[in-house]
């Protein structure tokens, strides 16, 4: 499932919405909201900003991203880990994002300059 699709749907049911509750938030029509659940459409920038504020979340849940096969994997191992290595692999986590930002801050620079 496309990840738009998947935020639109779940986070419209945590919220305990009909696809007709979500529609008269965001002025547009249930027709729409199922059409973009069952991807049959994505939803356009306005849609889907009115949808990350109606709905709570940020607006790049809605930005599609095929990563459901990666995050299942992920989510498979980490849940099989002992509470030592989740605490170990989410440490290891954190230094790899500090590492990406800087990477991306060096490059920026070397562009510049």
């Amino acid at each position: 499932m496309k990840q738009y699709a998947r935020a639109i749907k779940e986070n419209r049911k945590k919220l305990g919405w009909t696809q007709k509750q979500l529609a008269n938030k965001i002025h547009t029509s249930q027709q729409a909201i199922a059409r973009w659940e069952n991807e049959v459409a994505e939803p356009r920038t306005d849609n889907s900003q009115a949808l990350s504020e109606a709905l709570g979340v940020p607006l790049s849940h809605f930005i599609d991203r095929d990563t459901s096969k990666t995050d299942d994997d992920f989510n498979a191992l980490y849940a099989s880990l002992s509470l030592y290595d989740k605490n170990k692999t989410i440490e290891y986590m954190k230094l790899l994002k500090r590492q990406e930002i800087e990477r991306e801050s060096f490059n920026k620079k070397e562009h510049l300059s």
